[in-house]
């Protein structure tokens, strides 16, 4: 029996270049020591729990989405699909849609849903916004904060800027969140491990300013963390990137911009992400690989908005995840790793309508563990990436922070 070798040109790989060795990274970080006295820090290439290197493998599920007396449940397939951070965003709209009346019951309560968190072993990042997008009206903001921006006029001060006014809207969304997060934070033996700053903006002061507003608030957190993507300028310190990808999107696109996420590259960046950014930075951060590199945003799945239907193929989200793994990601970020169901509106529908249409209740986002608990299949093919290689006992540190 012949064997047929292949016709195609040999793949040489390169081994002799050395591996730079890991700096320290320019955090700034807040209080990263526990209640229990476990540290949690980041190097350039690697994030640790006490003295041991772990992997956070983190999944974007918002509960305002999905029923409260659920979320323990989708919390414990989530955990046993191998992730161990839970990424899910605040949005504004969802908890003050009327001015000075906020809302943190049932569903949309944050605080419940982090004590699940802490009772399920999972830590928790919080993105706070103020802009969030996640496919929802406004990109997350109140209609009356809408119009506050429209009332400023044509070329006077911008939402999401340092503008005085913007930012004395904010502050009593973070100091809201705050009361949420109260007793839920890392150095208070709780699970919120790191906190995003608006999204998809560049802005190094804007970002830096709402830093400090949420630490003053309060919201004391091991990292804080900003989308990193499409050329957006990240400060020399204080805020770690975070970078995705995604197998197709419906923001539009064509198939060959959508393969850079299965080249095996050192590109953090594959460039489509960050549509809803104005100001996009002219060059590329010679600082970045001074971060481990990290991400928020590799889709197992995809929305379909009016315009565009988008049908992913599982075996593509696990290759992709894959292969950034093979680039070099020390932290894969799934979004959406759970799908929902849009929640109630006290004055309006609360899906995106503008730029792209998108459907009124679903947000299922055919991804790992759908809007009604469906287990799919990259919900098993990324549990095999996520499989620990060793299962000796773990440290007394990781024991303690994990």
């Amino acid at each position: 029996m012949k064997t047929h070798m292949p016709t195609s040109k040999h793949l040489l790989i390169d081994l002799t270049q050395k591996t730079a060795p890991a700096t320290e990274a320019p955090l700034a970080p807040g209080t990263s020591i526990s209640a229990q006295g476990v540290t949690l820090k980041a190097d350039s290439l690697s994030f640790f729990v006490g003295n041991q290197p772990w992997i956070p493998i983190a999944g974007e599920f918002h509960n305002a989405r999905y029923p409260h007396a659920e979320w323990r449940d989708e919390l414990l397939k989530m955990k046993a699909g191998g992730i161990n951070l839970v990424s899910t965003y605040v949005f504004w709209i969802h908890h003050e849609e009327v001015r000075g009346n906020f809302d943190w019951s049932g569903d949309r309560s944050l605080r419940e849903f982090l004590k699940l968190c802490q009772e399920t072993g999972l830590k928790a990042i919080v993105r706070l916004g103020p802009w969030c997008h996640g496919e929802v009206r406004n990109g997350g903001f109140p209609d009356w904060v809408q119009h506050a921006g429209s009332e400023w006029g044509e070329g006077g001060p911008k939402l999401r800027g340092l503008n005085p006014d913007f930012m004395a809207l904010v502050k009593p969304l973070y100091r809201e969140i705050a009361l949420q997060l109260e007793g839920m934070l890392w150095k208070d033996g709780g699970p919120v491990i790191a906190i995003q700053l608006d999204n998809e903006c560049n802005g190094p002061e804007y970002l830096l300013t709402l830093k400090q507003m949420a630490h003053e608030a309060g919201i004391d957190v091991p990292f804080y963390t900003m989308t990193g993507w499409d050329k957006v300028e990240i400060p020399q310190a204080g805020l770690m990137p975070l970078f995705g990808a995604y197998v197709d999107g419906f923001w539009g696109g064509t198939p060959e911009k959508y393969r850079k996420g299965f080249v095996f590259s050192k590109v953090r960046d594959d460039g489509d992400l960050g549509s809803q950014m104005e100001n996009i930075h002219p060059a590329r951060n010679e600082h970045m690989e001074s971060f481990p590199f990290a991400c928020c945003e590799i889709g197992p799945g995809m929305m379909s908005s009016y315009a565009k239907r988008v049908v992913v193929d599982p075996d593509d989200a696990a290759a992709m995840a894959l292969v950034k793994l093979g680039c070099g990601n020390n932290m894969p970020g799934y979004y959406m790793y759970h799908g929902g169901v849009n929640p109630e509106g006290k004055l309006t529908t609360l899906q995106e309508e503008q730029p792209n249409a998108m459907p009124i209740k679903d947000y299922d986002f055919k991804t790992c563990l759908g809007a009604a608990g469906q287990v799919r299949p990259q919900y098993h093919l990324l549990r095999q990436q996520h499989e620990p290689g060793d299962r000796s006992a773990p440290s007394k540190d990781v024991a303690a922070g994990l």
